[in-house]
Order: C-alpha cells, then structure tokens, then sequence
C-alpha cells in the first residue's frame, strides 16, 4: 500500500523523469547536473565540490505541513481482486498416484494440492510452491501431511487409496481503509536565477499535464496544483530557490493475498436433510501457504515500482539515481 513518504518517493521520480526525459544516464534539460532529492538538501549540498555554487542544480521533494482534510472513501470498503498470478506448476494422474510437474522455462508458481477419500476419512494437502523449490521438494513436503504417503521422487502415493491432485493460482485483493490529501513541496534549487526559471518551467508544464501520477503500488494518485512562489531569502548565499506546492489525493489500501479455491465443499438439502459433497479445504499445519503468499506480498511492491518508474531508485540520502548503478 501507499503511504505519505512512499508518494514523496514516486512525485521525485516524476520530477526526475521530467529533467532527464532520455533516462538518468543521459544529459537534463538544462545540459547541467541535476540531482533529485526525496528529503531536503544536505549539508554537503552547499558545502562541497560537488555544491549548488558549483553548477549542480537541486530538486526535493519534502511533505509540507497542513491542515487535514477529510477525503470520502468508497462506502463500505468493498474488496476488489487487482491481480492474478497463475500457476505455472502442474500435476499429472500417475495411477493411483500424483506427479509434480516443474515448467521448464518459466519460474515455478501455484498452490499444488492433494486430497483422498479412504472411505472414512478425507484427507487434504497443500503447498505453496517457492522459487527454491524443486518438483521433489514438493513431492516431499506434501507426503509428509498425508498419513502414510510416500515420495518417489516427484510422485506421491498413499497405500490402498487413489490420490488426487489440483494447483491453482493466487489472488491479490486490495480495498481502500483511507483516502487521504497531502500536500508536498517540489524546489528548485540553483546558483543561476536564469536555471532556476528553466528548471521551473520544465517542471511546471510537464506537471500541469499529469491530473494522476502512478504510485508505487501499481495505482494511481490524483494530482493538484496549490501554488509557487520564489523563496530568496538565502539570495545574499548566492542559491534562488522555487518552491511549487502540489496536493496529492491517495488511497491507503489493506492488501490480502490468498490462493484460488482449490476442492470445493458444500452441502445440498436432500429430502429436508443436509448432505454434505466434496473434499474438505486444505489446512497444512505449518501454514506454507500463507508464508508463500505473504513472501509474495512483501515483492509486490518492488515489482511495481520498477513497472512503473523503471530505472530509477533511492539511494541512502534519498537521490533519485540509476537502479543500474
């Protein structure tokens, strides 16, 4: 989910894809170093070689205080599913028997599931396939949750019963728990007043554009035009600086990652008497499947913020730098 620094971080990222429009390894509009900065300027910024006073120029990105304001969230928090990763690992009906299949040129991924009837009792399996993982590993671990079932290899059995076998996919399911307003400040800082009007410019027309900026969670923010204004009180230091204020509309979301249905199960009334059809759902004592699908929350963020804003990334001080450096 987004958060307050997390948009602070995607706003610099415009701000940078709009200075260098080539990629960061290329030249600024201006033909000058301009650094981008989630956070304000550092000492050394002013006080070193590489220095405002030295013809590198500074863009940050800070929040700006205000008073809150209360935005309407979607009534009712309705859950909606914003991605689906299917699986890539399959299951093949060996007799008796079930065979894990690995793809042999894509990434594993998927629930694989195991389930028999012995006449008594039903017994059901499961296990959150991992990119560590091989077709025996999971073989393995699944054998361990039937009582008496046997690995060879890739393939699971149990003595006397007919194992069965399903693998499904995983779901996203995002829903909004806050809407909220924030403004932020974008400044330009420079040693030249005539760079500090062509960084603004670019800046200013570029951003007049955008009504939404991609956040780094794969949705999107509203974005608003507050007002500029040129602050010269450090002007004696020889630094002009333009602060342009920017208000962002976003949602903060609650995220569930869960695997597909795998054996149905319900019941029918037959004759005014419930009866009671299909396996049981699977509930692996060590909980595989939600350390797969929480390991697999954790990487969502990431990934869309390298679809989104490819190429770029923080370093320790908050630039904006090259993600291939």
């Amino acid at each position: 989910m987004a958060d307050a620094s997390q948009m602070s971080q995607a706003l610099a990222y415009v701000c940078a894809g709009i200075l260098y429009p080539d990629g960061l390894e290329k030249s600024s509009v201006t033909g000058r170093q301009a650094i981008v900065r989630r956070g304000w300027l550092l000492p050394s910024d002013i006080f070193t070689a590489q220095n405002i006073r030295n013809y590198t120029d500074f863009v940050t990105v800070t929040m700006a205080a205000q008073k809150g304001a209360t935005v309407p969230e979607p009534l009712g928090r309705p859950w909606q599913v914003q991605a689906r990763i299917l699986p890539t690992v399959s299951v093949r009906q060996s007799g008796q028997s079930v065979q894990v299949v690995f793809p042999e040129n894509l990434p594993p991924s998927g629930v694989v599931g195991l389930w028999y009837d012995d006449g008594e009792l039903q017994t059901t399996a499961a296990y959150a396939v991992t990119a560590q993982d091989t077709a025996e590993t999971v073989a393995s671990a699944l054998a361990k949750q039937l009582l008496n079932g046997t690995a060879d290899g890739a393939v699971v059995s149990v003595p006397g019963v007919s194992v069965l076998g399903n693998v499904v996919g995983y779901g996203e399911s995002v829903r909004v728990s806050r809407r909220q307003s924030q403004l932020y400040r974008v400044s330009v800082w420079t040693a030249d007043a005539s760079v500090r009007d062509m960084i603004g410019r670019s800046l200013d027309t570029e951003l007049a554009e955008k009504n939404w900026i991609s956040t780094l969670d794969g949705r999107q923010a509203q974005l608003k035009f507050v007002g500029v204004e040129d602050v010269d009180a450090m002007q004696n230091q020889a630094v002009y600086r333009r602060d342009y204020l920017y208000e962002l509309i976003f949602d903060t979301l609650q995220t569930q990652w869960t695997a597909d249905m795998m054996f149905g199960v319900g019941t029918i009334d037959v004759g005014g008497q419930d009866s009671g059809f299909g396996a049981i759902a699977p509930a692996p004592g060590e909980d595989v499947v939600k350390r797969a699908l929480e390991a697999m929350a954790s990487a969502a963020l990431s990934v869309s913020a390298q679809f989104e804003y490819p190429g770029m990334s923080l370093n320790q001080f908050g630039t904006v730098v090259s993600s291939a450096d």
